[in-house]
């Protein structure tokens, strides 16, 4: 009877223990996001559209979907979006071009254009 709660015991002590380890040893490694959750590539891009509409044309941006990327030289690319703009009542649509430097992430222009 002694032998089976002293071997209960070692038992729980050495869960516990495992336990403990366990818990321990993962602070020293931070848990990373899966790139499969990394933020693309075109959402600077997109803060930038949304925020220059919503400048634009006074209204909030209630939708917005990548169109994708144009590589036009060494030094020139284009992000397209198309944003759902509500104003008064009523849904408008633009497609937007922002322009940049792909080396140097420097923006260069902003296009609108009101999609019918």
């Amino acid at each position: 009877m002694k032998s089976s709660v002293t071997s209960k015991i070692k038992r729980k002590l050495a869960a516990g223990s495992l336990l403990l380890i366990l818990c321990f040893s993962s602070i020293g490694f931070p848990y990373q996001m899966p790139s499969a959750y990394a933020e693309p590539a075109y959402a600077k891009w997109g803060v930038i559209a949304v925020k220059k509409a919503e400048t634009k044309y006074g209204a909030p941006v209630k939708d917005y979907a990548h169109i994708g990327r144009t590589v036009i030289s060494e030094s020139i690319a284009e992000e397209k979006f198309r944003l759902l703009i509500k104003k008064d009542n009523k849904e408008l649509t633009v497609e937007v071009t922002v322009r940049f430097n792909p080396k140097t992430d420097e923006l260069s222009n902003v296009d609108f254009t009101a999609v019918r």
